[in-house]
């Protein structure tokens, strides 16, 4: 978690704004229109990633998204490695 604040909080205020969200994901470099998964990310961080509507993500809001709790890693990647080793189905 820490890390990740690290990595995307450009402005080191301690939060995730929008920009620095999308900013992580996506470079403009002279594109004239944004993407389509952009604009649905920019929907994602506004309906589901800040949680109390305050413009940006907190600490707890990033952990939600980053360590989601409905989601297990260890069986996701065990069901991954199956998919790719198990040559003849």
């Amino acid at each position: 978690l820490q890390e990740t604040m690290e990595d995307i909080d450009k402005n080191g205020d301690g939060f995730i704004d929008l920009e620095e969200y999308i900013g992580d994901m996506y470079s403009r470099d002279g594109d004239a229109e944004e993407p389509e998964w952009v604009k649905t990310e920019r929907e994602q961080f506004f309906e589901f990633r800040d949680k109390n509507r305050d413009g940006k993500m907190d600490k707890e809001e990033t952990k939600d998204w980053i360590l989601p709790s409905d989601y297990d890693h260890a069986e996701a990647e065990a069901r991954h490695l199956v998919y790719e080793s198990d040559q003849n189905k």
